[in-house]
């Protein structure tokens, strides 16, 4: 059994884990993706900082705001036809600078050989999810069916529609969960999944500081790191 020592969490049994910002830095793969779909529209290019204020709500979410800021007269076909090749984009790329974050690969292989089960749960399309995972060695923690992701029409994150279908998988119960994350979405899904948030400063959060974000918010369970929240943890 596991139980988190510091006063703001309760005692978890699972964890469940976001992947871009808080596992792995995507980032530079997910602004290239963008800039070859860009040259292929023949559309202005985007800095990466611009690209890391629009991640956090799914792949549709993100080329919907890339294009309200390149083509505000985009309809649906074109966000739907944006968002094929921007996936497409990626699966080519073959993930070649996304890179682990700082304490995780040990941080879930310690939790591993704890017994705590782990589940990951991400806004990302489910398409990319293995070729990441693999890229970075973090397949053997996250079976396929403990991938959680929007698709099969799960709602994304803030919702917590993926977060609970991973609290049934691991046949725990959600308020024995805890979200690790990066943003608000994260967060927000936790909150209404009744289930315990932990914020890492590893990530984006749609441009907005997370420790601003959290402290307006209601969450202070904040954390330099995945390493850094797993050291208030003991048996």
């Amino acid at each position: 059994m596991l139980f988190v020592s510091v006063q703001y969490l309760g005692k978890i049994e699972a964890i469940l884990f976001d992947l871009d910002g808080t596992l792995v830095d995507s980032l530079p793969d997910l602004h290239f993706g963008i800039e070859q779909v860009l040259r292929k529209w023949h559309l202005a290019s985007m800095s990466e900082e611009e690209v890391g204020r629009y991640i956090g709500k799914g792949v549709v979410n993100l080329a919907q705001r890339v294009l309200q800021a390149r083509l505000p007269e985009a309809g649906e076909e074109e966000i739907q036809k944006f968002t094929r090749d921007y996936v497409n984009a990626l699966s080519v790329s073959g993930n070649t600078h996304t890179r682990l974050m700082p304490t995780v690969k040990e941080s879930l292989a310690a939790l591993r050989a704890d017994g705590i089960p782990l589940a990951l749960v991400t806004n990302k399309a489910g398409a990319l999810i293995g070729d990441v995972l693999k890229k970075t060695e973090l397949e053997e923690f996250f079976p396929e069916n403990l991938r959680i992701s929007p698709d099969g029409g799960l709602s994304p994150k803030p919702a917590p529609d993926m977060l609970l279908l991973a609290s049934r998988r691991l046949g725990v119960a959600a308020g024995q969960c805890a979200m690790f994350g990066d943003s608000r979405n994260d967060a927000l899904a936790a909150r209404a999944a009744g289930m315990q948030s932990v914020l890492v400063r590893t990530g984006y959060n749609e441009g907005v500081p997370i420790d601003r974000w959290a402290s307006e918010n209601g969450f202070s369970a904040i954390f330099d790191n995945i390493g850094e929240a797993l050291k208030q943890m003991r048996r």
